[in-house]
């Protein structure tokens, strides 16, 4: 039997970035791999600028997500943001850069972001051979994480512990199982929905994939902000073995 890590995710708000191009930030509809790999390098304590530590954690895991809730709604939030004009005079490392170096270059621009209201997803994570961290350490780390954790922005927060636990069986039995464990009393009204799943792994057998997608989530460096491209399945949670 497979083991799994299985956790919730839920806040008022939370954002799961897509491609931002132009001046809108589009958000996914369910949680990105590298917003995931993200929280769980966070938890660990994996720094942003350990590249070859982020690399090989980043390789090394299979995530699969079901969203629960049956009110979630899309949200977009409209920003004017303070910025410089480009100039080759200057190099900005920090915001802070930004708007001290070359006040008289300073101006306007609309941004609008986009997020998802309300959404309540459970996660279930398998690891590869050879994953650097394993599925017992990951679990303790979500319980105590080393730095914040949040859904995509800083602007949302966890609204409900992770609950991590340590299933076993297919992944249809352990999405099962977690309805049953993990749900919180208060979120009973909202988690009405569920029946489509989504996942990572190709060699899935207990649930039939009806839709594949090519993502472009799978981190690649952290460094030079660059993504790779994955097979994503989706399909329902009452089909399969």
């Amino acid at each position: 039997m497979k083991q799994y890590l299985v956790f919730q995710l839920y806040a008022p708000l939370a954002s799961w970035g897509e491609e931002a191009v132009g001046e809108i930030r589009h958000t996914a509809h369910v949680p990105t791999r590298s917003a995931i790999l993200g929280l769980l390098a966070a938890a660990q304590g994996i720094c942003r600028e350990e590249e070859d530590a982020l690399n090989k954690f980043n390789q090394h895991y299979h995530l699969a997500i079901r969203p629960l809730s049956s009110c979630e709604r899309w949200l977009r939030d409209y920003h004017t943001v303070s910025m410089p004009r480009e100039n080759k005079k200057y190099r900005y490392y920090t915001r802070r850069d930004e708007l001290r170096l070359a006040p008289d270059d300073i101006g306007t621009i609309v941004t609008q972001r986009e997020y998802r209201c309300d959404g309540y997803w459970h996660i279930a994570v398998s690891a590869t051979p050879g994953a650097p961290v394993s599925l017992e350490a990951l679990r303790d780390a979500l319980v105590t994480p080393h730095f914040p954790l949040y859904l995509g922005r800083k602007s949302c927060p966890l609204a409900l512990p992770l609950a991590p636990r340590l299933l076993e069986g297919s992944l249809k039995q352990i999405f099962n199982q977690a309805a049953e464990q993990l749900t919180a009393v208060e979120l009973m009204m909202l988690a009405q929905g569920g029946e489509t799943c989504y996942w990572d792994d190709p060699d899935e057998t207990s649930l039939t994939w009806q839709k594949q997608q090519q993502c472009n989530n799978q981190p690649g460096s952290r460094r030079r902000w660059q993504f790779g491209r994955y097979t994503r399945y989706s399909g329902s949670l009452g089909e399969g073995e």
